[in-house]
């Protein structure tokens, strides 16, 4: 006797003479945006619509599922069915996990109908349960390949878990094995996982296993979940391409949309060899060369699949790459319906993520919108979690992050820990200023696969060196990823490797730790290496630069010290170098970008994000600009300056260029032979608030702020430097007011100043005798052991008025 389900009008034999049969999905909560507003309005008319417009679209069976977080689905379940066996032609399948109240709706359907699921997951419970009504009540089942180990991934273990449901549901419940529609289940090839390039592969040859092995038995698929993640015109074909293979392969009823389908015949002999190479994984790169061939496609696809319409596996990701936390949490309910909270995770947000890595890596995504996209993931996760019995970790690469002892900046490091997190590893941020025993002591604790360290000074790439020999020492064997603003790839290969027994790796930012964890996953984790073929030229010594000795220093106010404590901060932001925070400090570069396109950006985003952040800024209070500074007796002594004060001598080393200018900041002094000079200091901070503030945004996920408004300080204050440099420039006579930012970039004017622990004085320590002199403390700044100043938003400088001081680097 043939297979068949049936309706009070028709019966449809499940094994068509051309296959497949097709399921309808819409009439599901999860699925369709029209039914789910009809379900909660209870307007039962317009549910019924959504299944007849399957039917008139080919539909030969209508999933029919009601379960939706705050309603009954019993009662939602009982009520639709009577009205759906009434009006549609098409048999039913029943949607449901709960026996109850599938025990209570078969007896009212006048017809035969399909039981959507049975599985192992529970080690069987629900399975016997269900069986019985099917057996009683005359139903086929849908079977999915799960067990207590979840989802089969490979062709032998989807039929080692279909051999199993076969024997509870044949041999101990009775069905007939045409009764079974195995759903071996497909995941996507799309997503860049090197887990998932084959389960196309996997899933037609599970087809084949179990059709020889386990005959009489059909099959069922969700087609279009091979396709996930890729764009709606090349999901089209992929999915028609894949949907002919697995009915060649023997799959007898498929759930897709029968709109979508395009028949085999139309489609293109190229378009064809593109698809084969991605679900066959032809070779390594058939991916990249699928987006790359569709990148251009434009169809009534792409512009006509707008949220509402597309699946809602599709609409979370278009949520992730696009930042969108809008009706996040409705969305994950409907997803639970159909897929377990870890699943969604691993599944659909985790892929997608790892897309937005590689638009980023190719230049199709700025950083702001990555850190919009982390938001999505982490605030997803967040929703997820109530709902798992416990975040499954293991096999989970776990990564220890912490900045070096003496150090106390941490904006790399955190954007590390917000990439990382959010792309499905396990992170231990540990914080600031963490010595190497802390250090070892974390990784012991925490049974760490990688560290990460970073540091944004000189002095902390020359510790990172000495962190690796003790970790050599103790007999570390795990790898680390080094990175940091003062830290070069030269300096990681031939300084820091030979320290360590285990890999060593160089990262640029954030994406090349990324990089790195993937690489180690993979296995092909290595240290960084260097390679310098280039020839050295033949250069002579280095030349000291001719200065003008005949340069008379005017006349300072006063000498010693004064603070400033009333500054407006809102004045700062005439001195603040735009360009350097959206471009620099924002990464909102042009890239790739039309000058139009990117002009738009600025001005429908970039723009108002400046003027959002300068509002609140202001009227909140986040900005407590404080200036400590003064002029002091000094002279020259090689490459020393010496300042003479209260008796006390402080003597500043600088170090000088090694190239043909032969540069050194004490040359723009006179000498003690020539008379003496004087030497303007300061440091200026916009205070602590703001710290506190950028801290609370980073605590609370808020990761796009929080590096927008970190940005926003740091160039905030380097204005305030700048302008109180042009006041003390003011104050000596040798400017007449203000200047504008293009002299500023363009140092269009008299002398310069120089950044302690920057290029032209790299070494910290000055600031010993600049506090002695300065005593920041009065305006809330204090010294940390390495001689950093805190809070973080904080910068000093010495200033010099020769006419030929220019910024420079050692």
């Amino acid at each position: 006797m043939k297979a068949s389900v049936a309706s009070l009008y028709q019966a449809v034999e499940l094994h068509q003479e051309i296959p497949p049969l097709l399921i309808g999905e819409r009439c599901n909560p999860n699925g369709s945006k029209a039914f789910k507003e009809a379900l909660i309005a209870e307007d039962d008319n317009a549910c019924l619509k959504v299944a007849l417009d399957q039917e008139a679209r080919g539909a030969q069976v209508i999933d029919l599922c009601v379960a939706y977080a705050g309603r009954d689905e019993l009662t939602d379940m009982m009520r639709l069915t009577r009205l759906f066996a009434g009006s549609c032609k098409a048999p039913l399948m029943f949607d449901s996990t709960s026996p109850d109240t599938l025990e209570k709706v078969l007896p009212l359907y006048p017809g035969r109908a399909i039981i959507n699921s049975i599985n192992l997951e529970d080690g069987g419970a629900s399975l016997d349960r269900i069986c019985k009504l099917a057996k009683k009540y005359g139903a086929a089942v849908v079977a999915l390949v799960i067990d207590l180990e979840g989802m089969a991934l490979t062709s032998v273990r989807k039929l080692a878990v279909a051999r199993e449901i076969y024997h509870r549901a044949v041999t101990i419940h009775g069905l007939r094995p045409q009764d079974l529609l195995f759903d071996l289940l497909t995941f996507t090839v799309g997503s860049g996982d090197e887990t998932m390039r084959r389960s196309a592969i996997e899933t037609l040859e599970a087809i084949r296993l179990v059709r020889r092995e386990l005959p009489g038995v059909g099959f069922t698929l969700g087609v279009s979940n091979v396709s996930f993640g890729l764009r709606p015109a090349a999901r089209k074909v992929l999915n028609s391409i894949f949907l002919h293979e697995a009915v060649e392969a023997g799959l007898n009823t498929a759930i897709v949309d029968a709109a979508k389908v395009l028949p085999y015949s139309a489609i293109s002999e190229e378009d064809r060899k593109i698809c084969f190479d991605l679900l066959f994984d032809r070779h390594p790169d058939a991916l990249m060369a699928f987006i790359d061939y569709y990148e251009q496609a434009t169809t009534n696809d792409d512009q006509n699949e707008d949220a509402p319409q597309l699946r809602l596996e599709e609409q979370l990701r278009e949520k992730v790459l696009k930042g969108d936390k809008n009706d996040l949490e409705d969305l994950l309910a409907e997803l639970r319906g159909r897929w377990k909270p870890l699943d969604i995770v691993n599944r659909l947000l985790v892929p997608a993520m790892r897309e937005v890595g590689e638009l980023f890596g190719r230049g199709d995504l700025l950083l702001p919108f990555v850190l919009q996209s982390a938001e999505v993931m982490k605030l997803s996760v967040a929703l997820l979690e109530p709902y798992m019995e416990k975040l499954d970790q293991q096999g989970q690469v776990k990564v220890l992050l912490a900045t070096v002892a003496g150090d106390v900046h941490d904006i790399g490091k955190n954007l590390v820990d917000i990439i990382l997190t959010n792309n499905g590893y396990k992170v231990f941020n540990i914080g600031i200023k963490v010595p190497a025993e802390e250090i070892l002591a974390k990784a012991k604790e925490y049974q760490v696969d990688v560290i990460g360290l970073s540091g944004l000074l000189v002095k902390s790439a020359l510790l990172m060196k000495d962190n690796l020999a003790q970790f050599n020492d103790v007999g570390l064997n795990l790898p680390v990823l080094l990175g940091g603003a003062a830290l070069t790839r030269k300096y990681v290969a031939l300084d820091c490797v030979p320290q360590y027994q285990a890999p060593v790796v160089y990262c640029a930012d954030a994406f090349d730790g990324l990089k790195a964890i993937r690489a180690f996953e993979a296995g092909e984790l290595t240290s960084t290496s260097w390679s310098d073929t280039a020839v050295a030229p033949n250069r002579p010594g280095a030349q000291i630069a001719v200065i003008d000795r005949q340069w008379e220093c005017p006349p300072v106010p006063f000498i010693g010290d004064r603070q400033v404590l009333d500054i407006d901060p809102e004045m700062l932001f005439n001195y603040l170098n735009q360009p350097a925070l959206f471009r620099g400090r924002w990464g909102y570069r042009r890239g790739k970008m039309a000058k139009d396109e990117y002009e738009r950006l600025q001005a429908e985003t970039v723009l108002p994000l400046f003027e959002r952040l300068k509002n609140e800024g202001l009227s909140d209070g986040w900005f407590e600009p404080k200036v400590t500074y003064g002029y002091f007796n000094c002279f020259s002594r090689e490459n020393q300056l010496v300042v003479q004060h209260d008796g006390q001598d402080y003597t500043f080393d600088f170090p000088r260029q090694q190239s043909a200018a032969g540069l050194c900041i004490a040359d723009f002094y006179h000498s003690e032979e020539e008379g003496g000079d004087k030497a303007g200091f300061f440091v200026v901070t916009i205070g602590e608030k703001l710290a506190r503030v950028t801290y609370e945004l980073y605590a609370a996920d808020s990761y796009h702020d929080y590096l927008m408004l970190h940005g926003l300080g740091v160039e905030l204050t380097d204005a305030l430097a700048e302008y109180w440099h042009e006041q003390m420039r003011i104050e000596m006579g040798i400017q007449a007011g203000h200047t504008d930012m293009t002299a500023y970039v363009a140092q269009g004017y008299q002398g310069s100043r120089y950044g302690f622990g920057y290029p032209a004085c790299p070494d910290l320590a000055a600031h010993g005798p600049v506090f002695q002199l300065l005593h920041p403390e009065r305006i809330g700044v204090s010294l940390t052991e390495s001689f950093e100043m805190v809070p973080e938003m904080t910068t000093s400088a010495i200033v010099a008025y020769h006419p030929q001081a220019k910024y420079f680097a050692v």
